[in-house]
């Protein structure tokens, strides 16, 4: 939407799992625990954040007139919408729509 685009595949971006009905996904704080129903345990590293490669492979896929413009443009529009970097704790096969519970870490603001 934000790029003026109705459609960008996960694969283009580099996606290794869509995850859906996460609210506020992409904010997720490091440490949260992603427990699949199947068993698989990921663990929160930290945001995915937008860049550049990700924009070149979008604008190469929709077939914009100047790559390295449309490039830039993912970068600014993504920001806080990428999505989590997240490690395994727990291996095992994630199954197309199973079920996920979330467990966000007790939080607290730093002050030196």
């Amino acid at each position: 939407e934000r790029m003026g685009l109705t459609e960008i595949k996960p694969e283009w971006i580099g996606a290794n799992l869509v995850i859906e009905d996460v609210p506020h996904l992409s904010m997720l704080p490091a440490g949260t625990l992603l427990f699949f129903k199947g068993g698989v345990t990921l663990k929160v590293d930290a945001q995915n954040g937008p860049c550049r490669i990700a924009g070149r492979s979008i604008a190469e896929n929709v077939g914009m007139p100047d790559v390295e413009a449309g490039a830039l443009l993912f970068p600014k529009a993504a920001k806080r919408l990428r999505g989590v970097v997240a490690w395994v704790e727990k291996p095992g096969i994630v199954r197309t729509g199973e079920e996920i519970s979330v467990r966000v870490p007790e939080q607290w603001i730093y002050e030196a």
